[in-house]
């Protein structure tokens, strides 16, 4: 059980008639939930058909499933998450993800200086590793995030792949 207050799949089923309809469940902190409707709102401007099966956090970060052919829609699904890498889960303010030692058994969580215990705070923020900010499409194409323009941007693929 988490110790903050999280959005639930009833907050955004009557916001968003259809989008949540067959999701099996959203749990993740309220700090997130801009980011969740600025995906939704982005993604059904280019695929109206959008339907979210789950949202949940994953080593830190937001997970989002859902369905949709449509690149640009696909594409607010990677900013989103890469975002929340970012954005602390309790409210919103920028923040880090926040890794255990090695020798603990913890959630990874991502959370801002207010939010963070000082057990929390005492692990250090994750680094950022050759793949910050990318994303791979399935037609192979590799996209990364621009805070400057706060889009996804075509991009030759990290080092590593070239």
């Amino acid at each position: 059980m988490r110790d903050f207050p999280t959005l639930k799949l009833d907050d955004l089923q009557s916001d968003y008639p259809g989008v949540f309809e067959g999701a099996k469940y959203v749990d993740v902190g309220i700090g997130w939930l801009p980011l969740i409707q600025a995906f939704v709102e982005e993604a059904l401007a280019h695929d109206p058909a959008l339907v979210v099966h789950e949202i949940k956090e994953k080593w830190g970060t937001m997970r989002i499933w859902c369905d949709t052919p449509v690149l640009r829609a696909r594409l607010a699904k990677g900013k989103a998450e890469f975002k929340s890498g970012m954005t602390c889960e309790v409210c919103g303010a920028p923040g880090h993800i926040r890794r255990p030692p090695p020798d603990r058994m913890a959630w990874w969580r991502t959370l801002c200086d207010e939010h963070a215990s000082p057990d929390q705070r005492s692990w250090g923020t994750r680094p950022q590793g050759p793949m910050y900010g990318y994303m791979q499409t399935r037609d192979g194409q590799w996209y990364r995030y621009d805070e400057t323009t706060d889009s996804m941007m075509p991009s030759e693929p990290p080092a590593q792949w070239r």
